[in-house]
């Protein structure tokens, strides 16, 4: 994929997540930041990963699967524009972390990976990465 072009629609298409993820880089500006195919990775101190446009934040840099399905979150993104903060974002986020769902998650025993935004981020990231799949 293109960097500029990338970072270009991530700026235009994808801006009001790209705006959010600024706001998110800018108050972990202390922290780490690479480049992770035209993507800005910081590694934050937060357990969990999150992708807001072209803003990767991860625990540990080094985990290149996890930078791979932030980076296919990043893909859904260009895909779906505007419509991704509904779309992927807050079903993300409330599969991942509100306390009625993570626990009938793990009394089912359903792993994360299941639920389909997450499933679809893992599989564009290694798609396009050529990278092998969560």
């Amino acid at each position: 994929m293109n960097e500029k072009l990338y970072r270009a629609i991530q700026c235009t298409w994808g801006l009001p997540q790209t705006l959010a993820g600024l706001g998110v880089y800018l108050a972990h500006a202390r922290c780490p930041h690479s480049e992770f195919h035209g993507a800005v990775v910081t590694e934050w101190p937060n357990r969990s990963g999150l992708s807001l446009g072209m803003f990767l934040f991860v625990p540990d840099a080094t985990d290149e699967r996890l930078l791979v399905h932030e980076f296919g979150h990043s893909v859904q993104s260009l895909a779906l524009g505007p419509l991704y903060l509904l779309a992927v974002g807050l079903p993300s986020v409330t599969w991942a972390k509100c306390p009625p769902v993570v626990r009938w998650r793990r009394t089912r025993n359903i792993p994360y990976y299941t639920f389909l935004p997450e499933r679809n981020a893992s599989a564009l990231g290694s798609r396009i990465l050529h990278h092998r799949a969560l």
